[in-house]
């Protein structure tokens, strides 16, 4: 019997409607964003409630200043400066005096900057917060602190210790994402299929199992995207991880580009915010280098391709990250055996601190950023855009995939050189 093929969703007709009723729901979602900078900017100097996702001292004109990340209570992000004595108010709510008489429509969708003063402090931890320092009580040392905030409850790093890690390339391996998503999945599923096979054999025979574990599973995750106030990379692992589900039960592709322009249009038609999020593209950026090895070695046995698509990985992202971000170090051609190596580390290290032994790692992971350096390196604009191009077209051609494949390496030579 011939083996029946998974098929796309759309035609051109049926995708172009899709695509104009994502624009009718895109506007009224900026209609609605509308009102509410209408209403923020209502008075020049508003007291607004609003939650601290994020405070650290920096020089700012050679003075120390306490920069404070604060998301609204209507969902906007905005930064203020205030005192260096300030205390530390991390997943406190806050009533803050903010100056928006200059704030655009734009800025506020990309989240703004301005000069705020704080009225009154509430005492209430949120719930990120009081897990962040049920993790950071396992550690004395503050860039363990940081590490694994980030790791688990997405916690900004310090500009100092986020560069470091950027320079070893270890930037998509500590900020939560669809991989890390993927493994709590595969942990979930794991603990929850004996019980519910157990309980399905026993009282409902008739259910779908794997449907009622995946509904199950993505209650967790959403509950997890929930505690962590919606982080945009993980709003769109979210997105794809629900969408994919979606197609794959109704015997639709899910390695394409369409699959991926469906997650992505759909989020960015409800959260139209998500446009201006650097997080966001490079997440969805990740999930297209995926998409495009899959597409053509799919054929390859599983732990070929589990090997073979973190160095194609690497080499896709690096122009891109590299354009923007512009930091190297010799560390950060070790990322790839260290992004192996996670796949084991971290479930491990989250059974570690459920336990008495958190900071098991912690003498191994100090000396590895002890070794670590940081060097500056150039590649034009244009050399990440090229990536991005190419990436799309890898998707129909061939020959843009070996392109793209050249390009990666072409910029990590280029790297290696101005480091040498």
């Amino acid at each position: 019997m011939a083996k029946l093929e998974r098929v796309d969703l759309f035609d051109f007709k049926s995708g172009v409607l899709f695509v104009l009723m994502l624009c009718i729901i895109g506007a009224f979602s900026l209609v609605y964003e509308y009102r509410q900078f209408r209403e923020l900017t209502r008075f020049d100097d508003p007291l607004v409630r609003a939650s601290v996702i994020d405070q650290e001292v920096r020089l700012i004109g050679e003075k120390p200043k306490t920069s404070i990340k604060l998301r609204l209570e209507n969902g906007s992000l905005c930064r203020c400066v205030m005192s260096p004595y300030l205390r530390d108010l991390r997943g406190r709510e806050v009533l803050v005096e903010l100056q928006v008489a200059k704030i655009t429509f734009i800025d506020y969708l990309k989240g703004f900057r301005t000069r705020g003063v704080i009225e009154e402090v509430y005492p209430p931890l949120s719930l990120k917060e009081q897990w962040y320092r049920r993790i950071a009580a396992h550690h004395s040392d503050s860039r363990m602190q940081e590490l694994y905030g980030a790791l688990f409850v997405a916690t900004p790093m310090s500009q100092e210790f986020q560069s470091l890690v950027g320079a070893m390339g270890l930037s998509h391996i500590l900020s939560i994402s669809g991989y890390h998503f993927g493994i709590l999945s595969l942990i979930a599923y794991f603990f929850l299929r004996p019980p519910y096979r157990w309980l399905q054999n026993r009282y409902f025979p008739y259910r779908h199992g794997n449907r009622d574990l995946f509904f199950i599973v993505i209650g967790i995750l959403f509950f997890y995207l929930w505690a962590l106030e919606f982080i945009p990379p993980m709003v769109r692992s979210f997105g794809m991880i629900a969408v994919g589900y979606w197609l794959y039960d109704r015997g639709i592709k899910i390695i394409s580009v369409q699959t991926l322009l469906i997650a992505v249009g759909v989020l960015l038609a409800f959260f139209p915010k998500l446009f201006f999020s650097l997080g966001f593209w490079f997440s969805s950026f990740g999930v297209l280098s995926i998409f495009i090895f899959v597409r053509y070695y799919e054929h390859w046995k599983a732990w070929q391709i589990f090997l073979a698509l973190h160095l194609w990985c690497y080499l896709v992202m690096l122009p891109i990250s590299l354009a923007i971000f512009g930091t190297f170090g010799w560390w950060h051609m070790g990322s790839i055996p260290l992004a192996l190596a996670f796949n084991l580390y971290y479930p491990s290290v989250l059974a570690l601190h459920m336990s008495p032994w958190g900071a098991w790692y912690d003498p191994y992971l100090i000396a590895l950023f002890e070794s670590g350096d940081i060097r500056s390196v150039t590649i034009p604009l244009w050399i990440g855009i090229a990536s991005v191009v190419l990436a799309l077209a890898a998707m129909r051609w061939k020959r843009a995939f070996w392109s793209l494949g050249a390009l990666g390496s072409g910029t990590l030579i280029s790297a290696i050189y101005q480091i040498a």
